[in-house]
């Protein structure tokens, strides 16, 4: 027990770590744009400032947090509610308190670009979660291609340029007054736009510079050299790269009007594209990119496996579906021929229920996942049916749960335990037997618990295909989100089965 706690408290913590993350990134850099407004160097001074932050900023965090839970409970009402009471609702009272209390106006740090901020960050944390679960759609396709790595580097790039080439924007003369202080004065960039644009396409031609290098290292270093021919290779392409492409670019970048005789934006800040400088430069972008791109192509190399190996589960469940519906529908045909050859007249109310539990198996077992109130009809309907061949041989202890019908399941996988039970412990039997049978749910959990009693025929219970098919697909469907366990014990089988659910 105090492992599964500590397990599931663990699991809980990175859980609320991975839903905060963004927003704790958005925070420190709303922080660190505060403090360099104020030019302070005290890191008390900056810490200060994030506290403040995090203290005033507490609700969206927690209304981020609380609509991640909700949505993944398919509660979307109550997700847009919690989710609008903290980043719309709230912030507007704080921006209504400030203009109405000049006191409060000048002790709060939360502002319109702080708020955008966190709701961009809250924003693409919903939409790479919904990236995660949907891998289909021309849409999610397409939003994929955008946040690919070459998308975001150029993003972020053409970021760079914009945040630059505005800071030069707000300063007279700024390639004469350096170095600049980091700030942008949103007045004077639109009286002077046309000093802005003439440094934007400038600085957006530096970045891409900068980009060509690491397209290179990643199309043709890596992916050719590297992975072609090993790292001996990929060094020499690396040493080839830096001396041919330094120059070259380097006399790209003296072309641009920016560069002034005392002062060039090369690294090395002259007019020599062989400065030992240049070339630093060039090794230090090709030493920082190789192991983001290393670790980009590792992840879509592991999601390209995943993907083939979901595949191939499907196909393995597949296969074990088909073995499991026949299973069933032989012992069902035999019970029903024992009560043709017997003359009951119970076998017109069987075939009806056969029927009914065979539509349930084409239809509804074919799909992912059903409604857990639809499994247990099933069950209940495979338990009229046995009843009406074992009379009052077997009696029967049921305990339903009350909430069904907010949780989904894999199909056909309750059914085994209850088989089983009948076909080892009522079928055999020649005198009274018993079946307790219990379902329940525990926060999205459910516990079921199947014991039938062991005829004395002298022959050992095992498990048979049933069992060995209903751990496999356990393994498939519910890996690390399930429980199993068949013993038997002081005359009575008992098979306990306990899986995670999910929300319809």
């Amino acid at each position: 027990m105090l492992k599964r706690a500590t397990a599931k408290l663990n699991s809980g913590l990175n859980a609320i770590a991975e839903n905060q993350l963004a927003l704790m990134a958005a925070l420190l850099l709303e922080a660190l744009i505060r403090h360099f407004s104020l030019h302070s160097q005290s890191a008390v001074a900056f810490s200060l400032l994030w506290l403040q932050l995090m203290i005033e900023s507490s609700p969206l965090l927690l209304a981020h947090y609380f609509a991640a839970q909700f949505i993944k409970q398919q509660r979307r009402w109550h997700a847009g509610l919690v989710w609008g009471s903290g980043f719309v609702l709230y912030p507007l009272f704080l921006f209504w308190l400030g203009a109405q209390w000049q006191a409060y106006a000048s002790w709060s740090l939360f502002s319109v670009q702080g708020w955008l901020l966190l709701m961009l960050a809250s924003g693409g944390y919903g939409l790479s979660r919904t990236l995660a679960q949907r891998h289909t759609g021309a849409g999610v396709q397409l939003i994929t291609r955008l946040f690919s790595l070459n998308a975001v580097s150029l993003l972020l790039m053409s970021a760079w340029a914009v945040v630059i080439a505005a800071i030069f924007a707000s300063t007279d003369d700024p390639v004469r007054n350096q170095p600049l202080k980091a700030v942008i004065n949103s007045h004077t960039v639109i009286v002077n736009f046309e000093f802005f644009l003439h440094y934007l396409w400038q600085f957006w031609l530096m970045g891409c510079c900068v980009l060509l290098i690491c397209w290179l290292n990643r199309y043709l270093l890596i992916r050719q050299l590297l992975a072609r021919n090993g790292v001996f290779a990929y060094i020499a392409g690396c040493l080839i790269s830096i001396i041919l492409l330094t120059p070259l670019l380097s006399a790209l970048v003296l072309l641009l009007p920016l560069n002034i005789a005392e002062f060039t934006f090369l690294p090395s800040q002259d007019y020599n594209i062989f400065d030992p400088d240049n070339f630093r430069f060039c090794f230090v972008v090709l030493l920082i990119s190789t192991p983001v791109i290393l670790a980009f192509e590792r992840q879509q190399q592991e999601k390209a496996l995943v993907e083939v190996a979901q595949r191939q589960s499907q196909t393995e469940l597949q296969l074990l579906q088909q073995q499991v519906n026949p299973h069933f529908l032989f012992n069902t045909l035999n019970n029903l021929y024992a009560l043709t050859l017997a003359g009951s007249k119970a076998a017109p109310d069987m075939v009806m229920q056969l029927a009914n539990l065979l539509r349930y198996t084409v239809y509804e077992g074919q799909n992912a996942r059903v409604s857990l109130a639809q499994e247990i009809q099933y069950l209940q309907d495979f338990l009229a049916l046995q009843t009406i061949r074992s009379g009052d041989k077997c009696q029967l202890c049921l305990s339903w749960p009350e909430d069904a019908t907010r949780w989904q399941i894999a199909p056909l996988l309750l059914i085994i335990l209850l088989e089983n039970a009948f076909k080892h412990g009522v079928e055999p039997s020649q005198s009274r037997c018993s079946i307790e049978l219990s379902i329940s749910i525990d926060n999205g959990w459910l516990q079921m618990r199947c014991a039938n009693s062991v005829p004395d025929t002298g022959v050992q219970h095992r498990a048979g295909i049933g069992l060995d098919n209903l751990r496999r697909r356990l393994q498939l469907l519910y890996g690390g989100k399930h429980r199993f366990s068949a013993q038997q014990q002081a005359g009575v089988w008992c098979a306990e089965l306990t899986l995670e659910l999910e929300p319809c």
